[in-house]
């Protein structure tokens, strides 16, 4: 009977060590992390093409579309700019001074090329209303 028990437990313990394991990795590949454009530049030339993630800040008059569907930006960290390259869907709310995170592959040319476009939803709304009576009230 004593034997049958540690049997049971035994195989209890594998199929917990077992579930977790495949938990933990699930999650481990699914995390959101991200580098930022001064991060990127301190590991140049080790991440060339390699599939990363990157944060930054669309740079203001550097967004442009090509005729080919194709998205040409800078993204930045307030210290550093990256060339960003991206052909998909552009989110809705993709602009100048948009918080983006870009996933893909920093190419041997110094560009990023992305094959996800994320762009970070503002933390505080104002409404045009809003915006229109602060102007009147400090004229």
């Amino acid at each position: 009977m004593l034997k049958g028990k540690l049997k049971f437990i035994v195989a209890i313990a594998v199929i917990a060590l077992t579930v977790s394991y495949l938990v933990y990795g699930g999650v481990r590949d699914t995390m959101v992390y991200y580098l930022t454009v001064e991060e990127l530049m301190a590991q140049v030339p080790a991440v060339y093409d390699t599939k990363v993630r990157v944060s930054g800040t669309v740079v203001p008059g550097t967004i442009i579309k090509d005729t080919n569907s194709a998205l040409k930006f800078q993204i930045t960290d307030g210290t550093q700019n990256i060339d960003v390259t991206y052909e998909g869907i552009i989110p809705d709310i993709f602009a100048d001074d948009v918080e983006a995170v870009v996933e893909g592959v920093y190419a041997k040319n110094d560009v990023f090329e992305a094959d996800i476009l994320l762009a970070k939803c503002p933390t505080k709304y104002e409404s045009t209303d809003s915006l229109y009576e602060n102007k009147e009230a400090s004229n």
